[in-house]
C-alpha cells in the first residue's frame, strides 16, 4: 500500500523535475525564436537580391531606401550581376528543417510535462482522499505551473508560407520537382505518377500549394513544404487537443 510518505517523495521529486525542465523548455524556445527570425531574414534577403539582381548599386539604394540599410546586410545583397529566383524557396526548406529539429527538442520536453502532468493528477486524487488539504494545494500550484510551460510556444514574428508566397516566382514543371523530394515509395507509385502528369507546364504559388499540400508530393521524411504550409493549422490542432486534454482532467 503507497503511503503518504511515498506520495510525499514522488512530490518532491517532481517539482525538482519541473524547476530542471522550465529553463530547458526556455532555452530551447528562445533558440528556436532566434533560429526562426535569422531564417525570415534569409529568405527575405534572398528575395531582395533576386528583385535587385542587375540593377547599379547607386539605384538600388535609392529604390530600397535607408531602412533596409539598418536591417540588411547590404554588401550580401549589392550588387548582384545574377541571382537564382529560386533561392528563398531553397532558404525556406533548409531553414524548415532547422526548425523541425529544434521543435522536436522542445516536444521532448513537453512530453515529459505530460508524464508530470498525469502524475500530478494522481497526486491530487491521493492528497484529497486523505485530507491532506495544503498538499493539495501544492499539488494545483504546480499544476498550474507545468499547464503554463505545455502552453508556451515560441513566438513567430512572420509565417515563413507566407513570406515564400510573396517571394514566389512562376516556374516550369520542372523546375518545381526540382525543389521536391518527391515520394517514390511504391504504395504511391501510381497515385504519384498521376499527380505528376497533372501538374501544368507552369507553376504559380496556387498550384505550387495544390500538390504539396493537397496532394502531398513530398516524401513523408523529407515533406519541408508541406511542414512549413501546414504549420498554422497543425499548430492549432496540436494546441486544441492539448486543451482537450486538460479539460477532461479538471
Amino acid at each position: 500500500m503507497t503511503t503518504i510518505t511515498t506520495w510525499n517523495k514522488r512530490l518532491k521529486k517532481v517539482y525538482t523535475e519541473v524547476k530542471e525542465i522550465e529553463p530547458l523548455l526556455t532555452a530551447a524556445i528562445k533558440q528556436y525564436e532566434s533560429m526562426y527570425s535569422h531564417g525570415v531574414k534569409k529568405i527575405m534577403q534572398a528575395n531582395l537580391k533576386e528583385i535587385m539582381a542587375g540593377v547599379p548599386r547607386e539605384e538600388a539604394v535609392k529604390f530600397l531606401g535607408p531602412k533596409l540599410l539598418e536591417v540588411f546586410e547590404w554588401d550580401n545583397v549589392l550588387p548582384v550581376e545574377k541571382y537564382s529566383k529560386f533561392n528563398a524557396l531553397i532558404w525556406a526548406k533548409r531553414i524548415q528543417r532547422e526548425l523541425d529539429q529544434q521543435d522536436e527538442v522542445i516536444r521532448y520536453y513537453r512530453n515529459r510535462l505530460w508524464k508530470i502532468h498525469s502524475l500530478l493528477e494522481k497526486l491530487e486524487e491521493a492528497y484529497r482522499k486523505n485530507d491532506e488539504k495544503k498538499k493539495v494545494r501544492k499539488v494545483f500550484e504546480l499544476m498550474h505551473q507545468v499547464t503554463y510551460l505545455i502552453f508556451l510556444r515560441p513566438i513567430r514574428v512572420s509565417d515563413i508560407a507566407k513570406l515564400i508566397e510573396l517571394s514566389f516566382f512562376p516556374m516550369s514543371k520542372n523546375e518545381f520537382l526540382s525543389l521536391l523530394t518527391i515520394d517514390r515509395s511504391k504504395d504511391r507509385a501510381e497515385e504519384v505518377k498521376s499527380h505528376i502528369d497533372s501538374i501544368p507546364k507552369q507553376v504559380d504559388f496556387n498550384t505550387f500549394r495544390h500538390f504539396v499540400h493537397d496532394w502531398v508530393l513530398e516524401d513523408e521524411n523529407h515533406d519541408v513544404f508541406f511542414s512549413i504550409l501546414s504549420h498554422t493549422n497543425v499548430e492549432a490542432a496540436v494546441q486544441r487537443y492539448e486543451k482537450n486534454k486538460l479539460d477532461q482532467a479538471k
